[in-house]
């Protein structure tokens, strides 16, 4: 039987099982059994954004563009110079950051961001094959987002060596995980989510007139939020996420209002992707007071929570929702991914939806100071429910990247053994 996984995808779960592991690290080192590990927190980050959700797009990106586009995917060869790019660097870039080696992690942001050039470069190669008929309003998602990728690692590139802009270090730190969290991440998340979900609902988009809110609010809102923090410019920020929180309602209003269109709102997926995106915005009214009265709330903590909030609340959750069924479609039709969507591929569960929402609300508490007499409690109950939905999470995941049982009704028929490789 030939291997018909999207090698991207496998890397993805790959590290997924990894940052498991880190999470296992996390609540030992929380319950006293192992001292501290140098850099933990970061690395589990790294291990669900960089790790998974970066390798996980590098493998559906091309094809999702495609899918509605409908231009030609990117031949083979050029889909393995990608994977090998990325690969090569990416560990190289946890190796500096584990020792603190800055050459190593100069190195592997460096090869990175070839690797990434050379998404850019797919990315656009399919985009101009679109042909009428197709949705040429999402393809442009596809277009713009890995762009922001790209400012990101050069804001990481100016953490490592020591150059900033008028905003500082923190300045730096801010842009870059605005410009990979908010930026990439979302514009890739709200042009998937509004291709998938009327193929998973069985009904057309509810509101497709908010589609260009949704584009041009992310993205400005984006551009704000990156080049604000940078330039040390706090009207540009508070400016940028208020255009980004215009966006991304339009983007909730669209997808709950065609998952309700079609009955759908008992399927633990819309459960997920409405969770996460609840994390996503649940900062949002914090964010003013953290840029301009930092004194008077506990920004440390809040800004920490924030980005727990981000990879584990809003980036594992559309994983934990989403990347099952989109790994059985490119399984199944790479070359025409949405035609292939089953809704019936991958059916999480309502107790995981649960478990990864309560840890985040704990992992939340722990930000405010009424919660400081418990708060290592609070985290450690945390982590243990995230970690908990996250081991649920896991086969499910595994199961439908690998090929599935012909018998097993949650993750559909079984398949044959003459298709080609996703990256073909």
């Amino acid at each position: 039987m030939r291997l018909r996984t999207n090698p991207f995808l496998l890397m993805a779960g790959l590290y997924l099982t990894v940052g498991l592991a880190a999470v296992a690290g996390k609540l030992a080192v929380e319950a006293g059994l192992i001292d501290a590990l140098p850099r933990l927190r970061w690395l589990t980050i790294h291990f669900v954004t960089i790790g998974a959700m970066t390798q996980a797009l590098f493998g559906a990106l091309p094809n999702l563009a495609a899918a509605v586009g409908g231009g030609e995917t990117v031949p083979s060869r050029g889909r393995w110079l990608q994977w090998v790019t990325l690969n090569a660097s990416y560990p190289v870039v946890l190796l500096g950051m584990a020792t603190g080696s800055t050459a190593a992690a100069v190195a592997g942001a460096t090869g990175v961001l070839a690797a990434l050039s050379l998404l850019v470069v797919s990315v656009y190669r399919t985009n101009l094959g679109a042909v009428a008929g197709r949705d040429e309003g999402l393809v442009r998602y596809y277009a713009v987002a890995p762009w922001f990728l790209v400012v990101g690692v050069f804001a990481a590139f100016g953490m490592l060596l020591g150059v900033h802009g008028p905003g500082g270090y923190f300045g730096s730190i801010e842009a870059h995980v605005h410009a990979n969290v908010w930026g990439f991440l979302a514009l890739v998340a709200a042009g998937t989510l509004l291709a998938l979900v009327p193929r998973l609902a069985g009904e057309p988009l509810r509101y497709p007139r908010l589609k260009p809110v949704t584009f041009w609010g992310v993205t400005l809102g984006a551009t704000g939020l990156v080049a604000g923090p940078w330039l040390a410019a706090k009207a540009l920020t508070m400016a940028g996420l208020a255009v980004y929180v215009v966006g991304t309602l339009a983007l909730l209003v669209n997808l709950v209002g065609t998952w309700r269109l079609g009955g759908c709102a008992r399927d633990a997926r819309f459960g997920h992707v409405v969770g996460a995106y609840l994390w996503l915005v649940f900062p949002v009214p914090w964010a003013p007071l953290v840029l301009l009265f930092p004194e008077t709330v506990p920004a440390a903590g809040i800004e920490a929570a924030a980005i727990e909030g981000l990879v584990l609340g809003w980036m594992l959750q559309l994983a934990m929702g989403l990347l099952p069924t989109v790994a059985v479609a490119l399984r199944e039709a790479p070359t025409d991914l949405l035609a292939s969507l089953d809704a019936s591929a991958h059916r999480p569960r309502w107790a995981g939806v649960a478990a990864v929402n309560a840890g985040m609300t704990a992992l939340w508490l722990t930000a405010f100071p009424a919660f400081e007499g418990v708060e290592a409690t609070l985290t450690l109950a945390g982590y243990a429910l995230v970690g908990l939905a996250w081991l649920v999470f896991l086969p499910d995941l595994w199961r439908a990247l690998l090929d599935r049982p012909a018998d097993d009704p949650r993750m559909g028929a079984g398949v044959t053994d003459d298709a080609e490789s996703p990256v073909d």
